[in-house]
């Protein structure tokens, strides 16, 4: 199995772990996004996603957790989400 680390997370084929106040803050910037009434695409703010990831963040905050796993698809419309939102900002 290979792993990398890359912006806060450690990623493996299939999950990654992720530091729970990185999770915060890239999730804080999409959320300001969707909820200013500029959709950043589809997937994470259409499908659930989005709000199953802000739930695993408070869960993890909740109980003291400095890190998350989660599958690194998720990861991945996560990114693409601020990538939407770094690129409608400039």
């Amino acid at each position: 199995m290979s792993s990398s680390k890359m912006n806060g997370s450690v990623r493996t084929d299939n999950m990654v772990s992720l530091n729970t106040n990185l999770l915060k803050d890239r999730l804080n910037v999409v959320y300001n996004r969707l909820h200013s009434g500029k959709s950043t695409g589809k997937g994470l703010g259409q499908d659930g996603l989005f709000e199953y990831l802000w739930d695993l963040k408070e869960v993890a905050l909740l109980e003291g957790k400095s890190s998350v796993e989660l599958p690194k698809n998720w990861l991945d419309e996560l990114e693409i989400a601020e990538q939407q939102v770094n690129a409608r900002s400039h």
